[in-house]
């Protein structure tokens, strides 16, 4: 079993206070069954308890004896529920079928059966390995490790019913989910480890002060997995009784600690649903922001040079002087930006360093401005403004008032007011409007191939002037966009008056507010979701921003890392309250070929099929309709185990290709649903997958589907079934029967 230490490192879920989860996940019953959560002992799963409870000790007693009799021992396999679906037990026929050799096979798994559980994982392994020689396949040889596995756990929970329960992954997993519980591997290729995880989660659940004071019978853990098996129907996602203690809980504690994590898995596991589905069970809002505002009234800066320019200080109100806009002059789109009548504060570039005169623009040329004195004051000096917290980090500062004319923002501006003599917005004819602005929490992108970090975080971009001269601006992309946004909300909810304006760097907070910051984290977060995240190059995306993700680099963080992004040159740090949850699908790229870089900064959740959706059915389902979703979840089943035997576990058909299926309102629907599901978005999905392997594309859908050509050298889907014979042809995929194995070619 891995360490915790490696489930940390991997980015998984740490199981915390499971007695409360586990309440908490009973009051949500209870309020299904609409009975009291004490109720719940006596009647919640009390028939697949009672099944357990009844045939279990006849299994011991059978097992025990010297020789097994083979007779009475199916007798009671097929009685027992947790043996599984009918599928399982026409295998389970197969493997009886030589009586000598499976009563060999059972005994060496279960003679001086290992107290230690690493060696427990590997006999049963090497069990399921036998047993799927034996008879758990289906007639092309496809393994069912799966229906091999559910039997010898039951085997093993009739002989040690302390230790082991009754197994399927997709059960378990999601029992874990909803409490909270630790789940150390995102899915495991080792039945073994899987059979001894869910008898240790069963035991400390049976252990807790709730399960003792509502189950306390004999045998407990039998109780466990009876509520295991009927949790997946009860749609307790749609009425979210827990409080986030459901499969909610595993993204949350990964954000938390990650700040970022991506759901990957097969197409159609339902990776983008849940991250938007996350996002929205939340309760996440738009934020609104309340701040005097500048709306569209400009101030510049301006930057005077003697004796080039002249002694501006020594000019009194009403005198003109002129600007001549050429030779060593900077920052062309500020000065496209000037228009006349526009007021310029001028800074002394020479001995004074100082800010001294207002001014304003009364005429403007192609390369000269002329410019009106306003007044004179006692402005700051570059001293005053590199010591000051709200400018200290400013492009003033950076670059040394070396910009011969600069738009001001806001934040600059109301700081060099603060800190002159005599200069006030009313003396520079300027009106501060209170608005409120409409800030949205979450926004969503797509990667794509040709998505790059110009699109992400900053770019430059063409700009033609009225008089056609092509220049080029800096454009913020969606990240940087939505880390202002939600840096300003959080600043505004925490009572700081610092706000990250467009065009300047993040503003600079002293520890007193940055603690004041951090405290406001939780009531205001923002949400980026990624999807296709594996389709861009994400390294280039990211950029430099790759060290500025990890929760520790964040704005305010332990070890906080201010970065100057390369176009603006503007100071950046990503926010504490901002989160990414990225998809990503596996049959596109696999996650070990992300780069690693990346992979440490992410937490890792693996979305794979879900056949107990597509078996939740709605309480209103009629029989005809069942039936078809019953073969359809069974048919897909069958599909991705032989996917996963000739291809991999990364190009599994998800579930929610057949949603519409468990959905329909009558027998013709569900089977038109499925008949479009299966030829328009299955097949076409499988072609791509072999579209060089025809034998491979025969084995997983059979000759009723497709056709191989001679030699086998390519193949061609056969004419689309209708009707009746259509789920026929489905119904003996489900039965995993390919027409009597591998079709002939066709001459």
């Amino acid at each position: 079993m891995p360490r915790d230490s490696d489930l940390l490192e991997w980015g998984f879920v740490m199981g915390r206070d499971l007695d409360t989860r586990f309440s908490q996940l009973l009051e949500g019953i209870a309020k299904h069954e609409n009975i009291t959560v004490e109720m719940l002992g006596k009647t919640f799963a009390s028939k697949e308890i009672e099944n357990r409870r009844t045939f279990y000790p006849q299994l011991k007693q059978v097992l025990l004896q010297q020789e097994l009799d083979i007779a009475e021992f199916k007798k009671i396999i097929t009685n027992c529920w947790a043996s599984g679906s009918r599928f399982d037990l026409i295998q389970f026929g197969r493997f009886t079928k030589e009586e000598d050799a499976a009563e060999v096979l059972i005994q060496t798994l279960i003679k001086d059966f290992p107290r230690n559980d690493a060696e427990a994982a590997a006999r049963i392994d090497a069990y399921i390995t036998d047993a799927v020689r034996l008879g758990y396949q289906d007639k092309k040889g496809s393994p069912n490790g799966s229906a091999a596995a559910a039997l010898c756990s039951v085997l093993l929970t009739a002989l040690f019913p302390e230790r082991f329960v009754d197994y399927r992954q997709s059960r378990w997993r999601d029992f874990a989910r909803k409490v909270g519980y630790d789940i150390p591997f995102p899915a495991t290729g080792s039945y073994g480890l899987g059979i001894v995880w869910a008898g240790q989660f069963a035991a400390d659940l049976a252990g807790t002060r709730t399960f003792k004071r509502i189950w306390n019978g004999e045998n407990p853990l039998w109780a466990v997995a009876g509520i295991a098996w009927v949790l997946p129907g009860l749609k307790l996602g749609e009425i979210n009784p827990m409080s986030g203690v459901s499969d909610d809980n595993e993204i949350t504690t990964l954000l938390k600690h990650k700040k970022q994590v991506i759901l990957y898995g097969p197409p159609g596991t339902g990776k983008t649903y849940r991250a938007n589905n996350y996002i929205s069970h939340l309760n996440t809002h738009d934020y609104e922001v309340h701040e005097d505002s500048l709306l569209d009234q400009r101030i510049f800066s301006l930057t005077i040079y003697e004796p080039r320019d002249g002694h501006i200080p020594d000019l009194l109100p009403g005198a003109h002087f002129t600007y001549d806009w050429k030779g060593r002059r900077n920052w062309q789109t500020y000065y496209d930006e000037l228009q006349e009548g526009d007021v310029a504060l001028a800074y002394n570039a020479g001995k004074m360093r100082r800010f001294t005169t207002v001014v304003r623009c009364i005429r403007k040329e192609a390369d000269s401005v002329e410019f009106e004195i306003v007044e004179q004051f006692n402005g700051p000096s570059f001293e005053d403004m590199k010591n000051d917290p709200g400018l200290k980090e400013s492009i003033l500062v950076r670059i040394q008032m070396a910009c011969s004319l600069k738009r001001l923002s806001q934040v600059e501006l109301q700081r060099i007011i603060a800190l002159s003599e005599g200069l006030t917005y009313e003396s520079l004819g300027i009106e501060l409007k209170k608005i409120r602005e409409t800030i949205p929490n979450k926004e969503f992108v797509t990667f794509h191939p040709s998505f790059c970090y110009e699109d992400f975080v900053e770019g430059l971009r063409p700009l033609t002037t009225d008089d056609g001269t092509l220049t080029y601006r800096v454009e913020d992309g969606i990240f940087k966009t939505l880390s202002r946004r939600a840096f300003n909300v959080l600043a505004e909810r925490a009572g700081i008056e610092g706000r990250w304006n467009e065009s300047e760097s993040i503003p600079y907070l002293d520890d007193t507010e940055k603690g004041e910051l951090l405290r406001a984290v939780p009531e205001v977060p923002f949400y980026l979701i990624i999807d296709e995240i594996n389709r861009g190059d994400i390294s280039r995306i990211f950029g430099e921003l790759i060290t500025l993700l990890e929760a520790d680099k964040r704005y305010c963080g332990e070890n906080e890392i201010t970065i100057t992004l390369p176009y603006s040159k503007e100071k950046f740090a990503i926010p504490p309250n901002l989160y990414i949850i990225g998809t990503m699908n596996t049959a596109d790229k696999s996650i070990s070929l992300v780069d690693a870089a990346l992979r440490r900064r992410f937490g890792f959740i693996e979305m794979m099929p879900d056949y107990n959706v597509l078996r939740n059915l709605p309480d209103d389902t009629n029989d005809e309709v069942e039936d078809i979703a019953d073969i359809a979840v069974e048919a897909l089943e069958t599909i991705n185990e032989r996917i996963t035997s000739n291809y991999d576990r990364d190009h599994q058909i998800g579930h929610s290709y057949l949603m519409k299926v468990r959905n329909a309102g009558t027998r013709g629907d569900a089977l038109e649903m499925l008949r479009f599901a299966w030829y328009h978005e299955i097949i076409p999905l499988l072609q791509e997958y072999y579209y060089d392997a025809p034998a491979q594309f025969n084995e997983v859908v059979g000759s009723k589907f497709v056709k191989l050509l001679p030699d086998e050298r390519g193949f061609e889907i056969r004419e689309k079934l209708y009707g009746d014979e259509f789920l026929m042809a489905i119904e003996a995929l489900a039965n995993g029967n390919r027409e009597q194995g591998q079709a002939e070619p066709d001459e």
